[in-house]
């Protein structure tokens, strides 16, 4: 669940740490800095989404990228995305891997994404991945404080699901799909 006593780095422009600072402080003064997302698919070519709990302060409820993480502090992208699949979804990098499953990325620039809801400011330099050749299902495991269920989908109905239900799906996967030109 969300710490708010939780630290990160904070970077300039070009991605340099210049400082540390806690979670809560962080999201609400549009502090910026790292996330890294992950897009995970089946040896069916199927998209994973994760719904977020109903505990969460922005996007209860709502359909989610495969992985959305924070980086902690002086962790790389790709370590984040590993430790991430891990703790929210059970996925163990190495036993995908053995499994034929590879991670590509990142598979586009680092980015800027900035989301404001209310009294919560967001600014992220972000990476994406992608998972690709999962193929336990059956081994997901989520933590309930973050996840609460998880869907397959075919990636080509993304685009259409979120323009028949856009409330249904969180601003990061709506903005992220979009600057991949819906092929994540």
């Amino acid at each position: 669940m969300e710490q708010e006593d939780e630290v990160f780095d904070i970077v300039d422009e070009s991605n340099t740490v210049v400082r540390q600072e806690y979670r809560g402080v962080v999201h609400r003064t549009g502090l910026l800095h790292r996330a890294v997302y992950c897009w995970v698919y089946d040896t069916q070519g199927r998209l994973l989404l994760q719904k977020r709990s109903p505990l969460k302060k922005i996007g209860p409820n709502q359909w989610d990228l495969s992985l959305a993480e924070h980086l902690q502090p002086g962790e790389s992208y790709r370590e984040a995305v590993v430790r991430g699949l891990k703790e929210e979804l059970g996925i163990s990098l190495q036993d995908a891997s053995n499994s034929g499953a590879v991670l590509v990325g990142p598979i586009a620039q680092t980015h800027k994404r900035e989301l404001h809801e209310g009294e919560f400011h967001d600014v992220e330099l972000v990476q994406s991945f992608r998972l690709e050749g999962f193929h336990d299902a059956s081994s997901l495991k989520f933590d309930d404080g973050e996840v609460i269920d998880v869907q397959w989908i075919d990636p080509g109905s993304l685009q259409g699901l979120i323009q028949e239900c856009p409330q249904n799906y969180t601003a990061w996967l709506q903005a992220e799909a979009a600057y991949l030109n819906w092929k994540p």
